[in-house]
């Protein structure tokens, strides 16, 4: 049964959705900036750098823009919590209650991964 959000929790979700994409992008381009020091170290050559590049933007970068442009703010959100990219002390205590199982399913899933 889907959950019963007012508009100011969707708006809610959303900005915490962004926030969570934030932090993810934020990690996977501190990846990505690891690689840029080893190319400038020597550590790669250009052309495996290229190669980390067009992964980046071809894997990570795509994954995260479907995931949170795709999913259900609430779904995202919950998600984000249950893979500790927000914390669940962001959604008061009426969103706690409301996402309490989906974050419970999505927890799960994280584990199993």
């Amino acid at each position: 049964m889907p959950i019963k959000l007012s508009k100011r929790e969707i708006a809610k979700l959303r900005e915490l959705a962004n926030e969570a994409w934030e932090s993810e992008l934020h990690d996977a381009l501190d990846e990505l900036f690891d690689d840029f020091c080893r190319w400038a170290e020597d550590g790669y050559s250009s052309f495996e750098l290229t190669e980390r590049i067009h992964q980046f933007h071809d894997e990570i970068s795509r994954e995260l823009y479907k995931r949170y442009t795709g999913l259900p703010p609430a779904v995202a959100v919950a998600r984000a919590i249950a893979i500790g990219a927000i914390d669940e002390a962001a959604l008061s205590p009426s969103l706690q209650e409301k996402l309490a199982d989906e974050i419970e399913a999505q927890q799960r899933i994280a584990d199993a991964d």
